[in-house]
């Protein structure tokens, strides 16, 4: 139920699509004398709160908050028992289509993760990921990564694939399992997780929920330092907004469900005073 209701809430807090459904609407509405003064009214609201989104840059300062939640740790000098690193890289249209793998929303989690197994080859590396939406389409992201990598001759002898969570919260379930089930030593150790920056704040709340120590590994950080008011790009200023909103929404969530014991996850753990 969870995974449904969050799926659907994801839909709807859409910026770009619920802007594109109230243009159609009052569209309609202008074709109604009733109405017409309505559909006014509303075409200038519209119009002016989407210039104000354009230019005062919200989805970048609500991206840069979670984005600057964890800082990137040096490993050289940090024990770890293992890489834990989350798909949504992937692009599954392309490959349902053509049979291509694109990467295109989050490349350096993979590139991360290559660069990561190599430099530590007595350390198991773990992808862990299917297909997050509704209905299934029989489309695993690990399962394509896995034969891409060996494909591509990059596969490296530590890697292992977890090929069925849908969601943060089973990617983290899920991951727990198979490593008890493979290394039981190393389940109470810490592990380094490597996922998009703005991702990462949830993440690292899941995956403490479900058992784990966390050692925070951000990458694909998008937005600068310097935030400044924005061009008038209509669409990237609602697709930043968007962005931004659907991740809060899902610290939110996750927090409201006991998915996660903290609404913003920190550096330090909860009961380490966080």
């Amino acid at each position: 139920m969870f995974y449904f209701l969050s799926k659907t809430v994801g839909y709807l807090i859409d910026i770009g699509l619920v802007h594109g459904v109230i243009l159609l609407l009052l569209v309609l509405l202008l074709c109604l004398k009733r109405t017409r003064r309505f559909a006014v009214m509303s075409l200038i609201g519209i119009t002016v709160m989407t210039v104000l989104i354009t230019i005062i840059p919200v989805g970048g300062f609500l991206s840069h908050t979670l984005e600057t939640r964890f800082a990137k740790p040096d490993l050289d000098h940090t024990e770890f028992a293992g890489v834990i690193t989350l798909s949504g890289t992937i692009d599954p249209a392309s490959y349902l289509d053509r049979g291509d793998v694109q990467f295109l929303s989050a490349p350096d989690r993979v590139f991360t993760m290559l660069r990561l197994a190599h430099r530590h080859p007595d350390k198991p590396v773990i992808f862990t990921g299917k297909d997050g939406v509704l209905v299934d389409r029989g489309f695993s992201e690990a399962e394509v990564l896995q034969k891409w990598l060996s494909d591509s001759r990059l596969r490296t002898p530590n890697m292992y694939f977890e090929t069925e969570a849908r969601n943060t919260h089973e990617n983290a379930v899920n991951t727990r399992t198979l490593v008890f089930g493979r290394w039981p030593e190393k389940s109470q150790k810490p592990w380094v997780l490597v996922t998009s920056a703005d991702h990462m704040p949830r993440a690292v709340g899941v995956f403490r929920q479900a058992g784990w120590k966390i050692i925070a590994y951000p990458v694909g950080r998008f937005t600068s330092d310097d935030l400044h008011l924005a061009s008038l790009n209509v669409s990237g200023g609602i697709r930043s907004l968007s962005h931004g909103l659907r991740e809060w929404a899902g610290l939110t969530a996750y927090y409201w469900t006991g998915r996660t014991d903290e609404w913003f996850p920190g550096p330090m753990p909860k009961e380490a005073g966080n």
